[in-house]
């Protein structure tokens, strides 16, 4: 197949035209004139990304006490119609469910997947996982589906990472902070921003900082946690909702439905230092409202948003509405990720895998539940949209045009190249 009539964004943020040549799942040429082939897609202008990578997604998460509303085709469906190619969930080690029973889960996904492994200790089994191609590990600061956590452990599984070639992606939060702030406290959600203030995730940066070679802070919250993250050892991701809603939702009578863990706080604080972020994902939960609704008082909440269809979409709106280099957009949504996890996507080079999204930039839209494919409500409700996602390729087949899901051909597990 070759793609003709496209726009691509180089290295300077400059769009030039170009054409792909693609084969089988590869992307084989790309340039001004790539030759000919029985199949031609004419991208009548339209904007070429390379598919987007979420780092950070929780689907079908039924491991806690809320499970999310959703299944692994509902949310990565909405995540193709969004523009996402490749989501990375996660698995436990030694526990249900593992990651056997997670890539089983993932048989119908409709993107390309792959798993990061909740370990808080080394063990035997981890290391039959690293060598099975999967070399990220999570590690919870707070206690986590059973799971403790100790810093310790955390330097052990340090050394282990680091001897295998891999990273630890850490969900920075003071535990010790945050229970003596929350001791004895019940009543409005506005709670849990009050006893989960920046201060515990600052902190918590702080000791990752002095133990991590190799790392990344999950969902960074707060302005300040960039400013001293060690971004030569540790990078730091940022996800939708921390870039674009801000704590001004606990006013709100329904501020239930805004929950997350860490907070929302200022976004601001984080544009002003989109230079220290190199990855931007989700988070993705994808709760219905009945299911918010049941869980309205601190601390008895359901954390998380849905987001999985909206973040390509919402931070290319963001980076044109800032005048931001759309380059440094592709490289968070995209490049960063891919290149983090060692996977041959999120790039539109030769030898690459064709997952690749046509973005019509002349469109404009409004976000409703009616305008997207993600739970029965959604927290950015009016946010107007520039650009929509025409087409979406993965593994080199047409799977939306018109953005409308045209094939339910089934994406592909895939492993680390670390």
């Amino acid at each position: 197949m070759i793609i003709k009539n496209i726009k691509i964004v180089n290295k300077n943020s400059e769009v030039v035209e170009a054409e792909i040549k693609i084969e089988e799942n590869r992307i084989v040429k790309v340039g001004k004139s790539v030759g000919n082939s029985d199949m031609v897609l004419d991208g009548k202008g339209k904007l070429l990304l390379p598919g987007g990578v979420d780092n950070h997604v929780h689907i079908y998460k039924t491991y806690l006490k809320v499970p999310t509303s959703d299944d692994v085709k509902k949310s990565t469906s909405a995540a193709l119609l969004g523009g996402t190619t490749t989501v990375i969930d996660f698995a436990f080690v030694d526990r249900e469910p593992n990651l056997d029973q997670r890539i089983e889960q993932f048989k119908d996904s409709a993107t390309n997947y792959s798993f990061h492994i909740f370990a808080n200790t080394v063990s035997s089994e981890l290391s039959k996982i690293f060598e099975r191609g999967f070399k990220s590990v999570k590690f919870m600061m707070i206690e986590y589906a059973g799971l403790k956590s100790s810093l310790s452990d955390l330097i052990k599984l340090n050394e282990f990472v680091k001897e295998r070639g891999g990273y630890i992606m850490v969900h920075a939060e003071d535990e010790e902070l945050i229970k003596v702030l929350s001791e004895g406290k019940v009543g409005e959600p506005a709670l849990h921003l009050l006893t989960r203030p920046e201060e515990t995730e600052i902190s918590a940066v702080a000791r990752v900082n002095a133990i991590l070679d190799r790392g990344l802070i999950a969902h960074t919250s707060a302005g300040k946690s960039l400013d001293i993250i060690d971004h030569k050892r540790v990078k730091a991701e940022a996800v939708l909702h921390h870039l674009i809603l801000d704590k001004s939702v606990y006013d709100r009578k329904d501020s239930y439905m805004y929950v997350t863990s860490p907070p929302v706080r200022d976004p601001e604080e984080l544009w002003k230092r989109i230079d220290k972020v190199y990855v931007i994902a989700t988070d993705h939960n994808w709760f219905n409202k009945s299911v918010k609704e049941a869980h309205n008082q601190f601390p008895d909440l359901v954390p998380g948003l849905p987001g999985i269809e909206l973040r390509v979409p919402m931070i290319i709106t963001e980076f044109i509405k800032r005048g931001l280099p759309l380059h440094r957009a592709i490289e968070l949504l995209s490049e960063n990720p891919a290149r983090l996890n060692g996977l041959d996507t999120g790039a539109i080079k030769e030898g690459y895998r064709a997952d690749l999204v046509l973005y019509d930039l002349s469109k404009k839209w409004k976000i409703s539940i009616n305008t997207t494919h993600m739970a029965d409500w959604t927290p950015y409700e009016g946010y107007e949209v520039i650009g929509k996602v025409d087409t979406t390729i993965v593994n080199g087949e047409i799977v939306v045009e018109g953005s409308e899901i045209v094939s339910q051909k089934r994406g592909e597990l895939l492993y680390n190249n670390l």
